[in-house]
């Protein structure tokens, strides 16, 4: 996706999310469990307000005088939510997305911002959503990005951050195609470090379904019910294990 496509993502489903949380939003979240549906909604704005920060040249990175904004009462949280998505926009919109800025990631510009709060946004949205019962999939061409961001920036996410965590062993190439928009993704774990192409190579294991689905699977939003599993499901099985991102 280009750059309007991810303002156009992120207004839309930054509106989305809002407009399914007004009648509901002490609903809980299934797919976030700690969380109601304010709870949810608190979250996206909050992280908005901090690349907005970032993204503005407010601040130049977490260590730079961030200060976190006070929640607001439930009764007045969608009205600051929307207020904050209105200025993200307006911020992300009037910036060249080469501009160099402060990332967690190895792309540190506002290109990675712009498409971080897309697709925060977007499963987030998915989240309110379903957890009103009113869930609908992703559309194609944002899912399918949201793969290829997952695949790139949160595999080793941890190890990247220093975090800890339980070693990652070898994990069979899984190939992960998308039914609806044609793409692929070959992925291993060598024991060492990920390894991610945008081509069909020799599998293990090869799943397939919608973009929707394989974004929510990899985002633990859903099981793989919905995917097409041929050759060793184990190795499935270790991927999305190893592919947590929390």
């Amino acid at each position: 996706m280009d750059t309007p496509r991810y303002l156009t993502v992120l207004r839309e489903s930054g509106t989305l999310l809002a407009d399914a949380a007004e009648d509901r939003p002490h609903a809980h979240v299934p797919t976030c469990p700690a969380w109601n549906v304010a709870d949810l909604v608190w979250h996206v704005g909050e992280t908005h307000h901090f690349w907005r920060s970032i993204a503005s040249g407010e601040i130049k990175d977490p260590g730079d005088g961030y200060t976190q904004p006070e929640r607001p009462e439930d009764e007045d949280l969608l009205g600051w939510y929307r207020k904050g998505l209105d200025e993200t926009l307006a911020v992300l919109t009037a910036l060249d997305p080469a501009e160099p800025r402060w990332t967690w990631a190895p792309q540190k510009d506002v290109a990675f911002i712009q498409r971080r709060m897309a697709q925060e946004t977007a499963v987030h949205a998915w989240d309110v959503l379903n957890a009103i019962g009113s869930r609908a999939p992703l559309p194609g061409d944002v899912a399918t990005d949201g793969v290829d961001e997952f695949l790139t920036f949160f595999l080793g996410l941890a190890e990247m951050l220093g975090l800890e965590r339980d070693p990652v062993g070898p994990v069979g190439t899984v190939l992960l195609r998308t039914t609806d928009t044609g793409h692929v993704w070959s992925v291993d774990h060598t024991g060492q470090h990920w390894r991610v192409s945008r081509s069909e190579t020799r599998a293990s294991t090869a799943v397939e379904g919608t973009a929707s689905d394989l974004l929510l699977a990899l985002w633990r939003r859903t099981g793989t019910q919905a995917l097409g599993v041929s050759g060793d499901q184990e190795a499935l099985t270790r991927f999305l294990k190893a592919a947590e991102t929390e």
